[in-house]
């Protein structure tokens, strides 16, 4: 499945959403690049639609590790859990 992002975030202006609802999807893993703001936005807007998320810490990046770090601190307050790859790894394993 291929799903063209226009914005910051990947549900907005996109069929993402109806998608992931559609098909079930209740559990989100996402990684990426621009922690600060792709990550942060899709996240949140994931979260706002009752998704379950979970960021990849080591498997995100942002311009420098202040604003990684900032931002990753503040999503994992409230939109997600921050987490390791190895994390998910274990995840996927059971």
């Amino acid at each position: 499945m291929v799903i063209t992002k226009t914005t910051d975030s990947a549900l907005t202006g996109s069929n993402l959403r109806l998608i992931l609802h559609n098909i079930g999807v209740k559990n989100l893993v996402v990684a990426g690049i621009f922690t600060d703001q792709c990550i942060s936005s899709t996240v949140r807007s994931l979260a706002d639609e009752s998704f379950n998320v979970l960021v990849v810490e080591d498997c995100c990046a942002a311009s420098t590790m202040d604003l990684h770090n900032h931002e990753l601190a503040v999503i994992n307050m409230i939109y997600c859990h921050v987490v390791q790859s190895e994390d998910i790894a274990e995840f996927i394993r059971t």
